[in-house]
């Protein structure tokens, strides 16, 4: 596979998710403008923005288990699985929850280094910077391979040796790495865009909500060209 077919392969995960992302890209586009608009709406999320400060690290995991393992195997079973879930959904949940708990406390501890380090301010600067240390380093050099190799290690049925052996293969970043990637850049790339403009303690529920249409796209990019089965036990932010 080369880097053309790379971008094909991401391209094709976005389509494949297309009705289930349209649905969380109007709840965002409705979200902001509410945030921006409607006073009642900003009240609510001062409340939300009040629990998450009193939780802390507590409600970014409680909110990446919802968002990143409950949601996605919701929607697939709504939209893929014509509404009869499975054993293999209770088995991906089980095993992908307490994995992106703890993805969903690496983030927040992330935006809050950007915060210390750029500042809280929602200017155009600002904002620009964030993103491109979010998506072109923290991304592709940390949270991608974390989040590739976790739940590669998980279907080698948590065995080291035969997820060691794909891990750090070549075809590790070309069939995996690489289409994961730019189907990342093509969501999270507008996605912490967002995150970044609202307020500190609204950035985790805000990415928790754009996470839920990742992980869809993830788990189709991240799969080898073989035949592979069409259950959900292989799903793999940004």
């Amino acid at each position: 596979m080369n880097f053309r077919d790379a971008v094909h392969k991401a391209t094709a995960g976005a389509k494949a998710n297309l009705l289930p992302g349209l649905l969380l890209q109007a709840l965002m586009l409705v979200f902001f403008c509410l945030y921006i608009s409607h006073e009642g709406t900003r009240h609510f999320l001062a409340n939300i923005a009040d629990i998450k400060r009193e939780a802390g690290y507590r409600f970014a995991f409680v909110s990446y288990v919802i968002a990143a393992a409950f949601l996605p195997e919701l929607l697939r079973v709504a939209f893929f699985q014509d509404g009869r879930a499975t054993r293999a959904n209770l088995w991906s949940f089980l095993t992908a929850a307490p994995f992106w708990g703890c993805i969903g406390m690496l983030v927040d501890y992330f935006y809050r280094l950007q915060m210390a380090w750029f500042g809280p301010g929602d200017s155009l600067g600002i904002v620009l910077t964030k993103m491109v240390v979010d998506q072109f380093i923290f991304s592709p050099f940390l949270c991608l391979p974390l989040t590739l190799s976790y739940f590669i290690w998980r279907d080698a049925g948590f065995r080291l040796a035969p997820a060691a052996r794909e891990i750090f293969s070549l075809s590790f970043i070309i069939d995996r790495a690489i289409p994961s990637q730019v189907a990342g850049w093509m969501i999270w790339i507008p996605g912490v865009s967002l995150v970044y403009f609202v307020h500190s303690e609204l950035q985790i529920p805000v990415a928790a909500l754009i996470q839920t249409f990742w992980v869809l796209v993830l788990t189709f990019t991240s799969r080898r060209t073989q035949s592979r089965p069409t259950s959900t036990r292989s799903p793999l932010r940004s």
